[in-house]
C-alpha cells in the first residue's frame, strides 16, 4: 500500500467578494513529486499558502503521516518539516550567502550567542556538496537573480525538510540549473522527500510529475498519474475546454507603410 505523506481535505478559503478553494481534497505520496497545475488564479498559492501555515483554512483539515495537524505559521511548518521555494524571492541583498542559508535558524553556542564558525563552515560544505561556486562571505547584492534562486533551493533542502514545495522554480534559472534542479529532485525523491511542484511550463511537468492535480477556479478538477495524461488532456481541463485551434490564421488586408526604419 502507497504511503501518504500529506493529505488536505474538505479545505476551503473564502477572501471577501471571492471563494479561492472549495473543498479541496489533495493528497502527497512520499518520495513522489507531485504537480499542481491551474491558470492564474486557479487557487494553488492559496492552497500552498495554507499548507505554510501564512493563510488559515475556513474549513478542512491537513494531515501529515495520517495524523492531523494545525499548522499556524511558517515557523512551525519548518518544524513539521515543511520547507516552501517561494516564486517571489524574499533576500535581503546586504546579507552574506552563510547568513541567508541559515536565516530564521542561526545556531548557538552554550552562552545563546551565534556560532558564526559553524555557520561558514556548514555553509561552505553546502556549497561545494551542490558544486555552486559562491564564497560563503559573499553578499547576495553581487549574485545574479538565477544565483539568488539556486540558494533558496539549497536552502530549502538543507533544512532536513520531508515536503519541499517549488512554486516556478525555474522560472529565472537557466537550462544548466534546471538541469541542477532536477537532478536535486531525484536526489530528493530517493531519500522519501515528498515534493509539491508548481509549474506553468508543461514540458517540465511531464518530465518530473509522477502525479498531477489540476485546479480550476478553486476546486480539484482531476487528480492522476502522469502516465495517464497527455498535455492537450491537463490544458483543457485547466481552461475549461478543448483548445483545437491555439493561433489561428486570419486574414488581415495589409494597410500603408506605417514604420520605416
Amino acid at each position: 500500500m502507497e504511503e501518504i505523506k500529506m493529505r488536505v481535505s474538505g479545505v476551503e478559503k473564502s477572501f471577501p467578494g471571492v471563494k479561492a478553494l472549495s473543498n479541496i481534497e489533495f493528497s502527497v505520496r512520499k518520495g513522489t513529486v507531485h504537480a499542481l497545475c491551474g491558470e492564474n488564479g486557479a487557487g494553488k498559492s492559496t492552497l500552498m499558502k495554507i499548507i505554510m501555515g501564512l493563510y488559515q483554512a475556513d474549513k478542512g483539515q491537513i494531515y501529515i503521516d495520517e495524523k492531523p495537524v494545525n499548522i499556524k505559521n511558517p515557523i512551525q511548518a519548518r518544524e513539521m518539516g515543511i520547507s516552501m521555494i517561494a516564486q517571489e524571492l524574499n533576500y535581503v541583498p546586504e546579507l552574506s550567502v552563510a547568513e541567508n542559508l541559515f536565516l530564521g535558524r542561526l545556531p548557538v553556542n552554550k552562552f545563546g550567542k551565534v556560532n558564526w564558525k559553524k555557520v561558514k563552515k556548514d555553509a561552505a560544505q553546502f556549497l561545494t556538496d551542490e558544486k555552486l561556486p559562491y564564497k560563503p562571505e559573499q553578499k547576495l547584492k553581487e549574485l545574479t537573480v538565477s544565483d539568488i534562486q539556486m540558494l533558496e533551493i539549497i536552502k530549502a533542502i538543507t533544512n532536513n525538510a520531508e515536503i519541499v514545495i517549488m512554486d516556478e522554480p525555474t522560472s529565472s534559472i537557466s537550462e544548466k540549473e534546471v538541469k541542477q534542479l532536477f537532478d536535486k529532485i531525484a536526489e530528493l525523491k530517493a531519500k522519501g522527500v515528498s515534493i509539491i511542484y508548481i509549474s506553468h511550463k508543461m514540458e517540465e511537468v511531464f518530465q518530473i510529475a509522477d502525479d498531477i492535480t489540476v485546479l480550476r477556479d478553486g476546486t480539484v478538477v482531476s487528480t492522476d498519474r502522469a502516465e495517464d495524461l497527455d498535455l492537450d488532456t491537463v490544458i483543457s481541463r485547466m481552461v475549461g475546454r478543448q483548445l483545437s485551434n491555439v493561433y489561428p490564421k486570419e486574414d488581415v488586408k495589409i494597410g500603408e507603410k506605417a514604420l520605416e526604419v
